[in-house]
């Protein structure tokens, strides 16, 4: 599903159900952590009522995502709460020990 399809469906679930939709949304660096980037998600979320989970990124091994800086992620909740939308920070636990967000179970399989 591409994000026109994705936003099709949501207005579409909107209509019928008037509750307010929460998107899940991790900011990587190098990948979503401009300026053009928190707008896009702005204008993507303006439709309807929304709230905005900003995930903390655990890297896995040595992949090649990371989180993006305090710095970037604290300027994505400033300007979504500008427009009008909720937001909140989905801290990580278990990171210490690779569990975080399902990661023990995915180093598991892999072992």
């Amino acid at each position: 599903m591409n994000l026109k399809e994705l936003r099709s469906a949501l207005e579409y679930w909107y209509s019928k159900t008037k509750s307010r939709i929460t998107y899940e949304y991790v900011v990587w660096e190098g990948i979503n952590d401009k300026e053009k980037d928190i707008e896009a998600l702005i204008r993507f979320c303006r439709f309807a009522p929304a709230k905005v989970n900003l995930i903390e990124y655990n890297p896995i091994d040595e992949g090649g995502f990371k989180q993006a800086s305090h710095q970037v992620v604290h300027q994505y909740v400033n300007a979504l709460e500008s427009a009008g939308i909720t937001v909140t920070i989905r801290r990580s636990r278990g990171q210490d020990i690779d569990a975080a967000c399902g990661q023990l179970a995915n180093k598991a399989q892999k072992d």
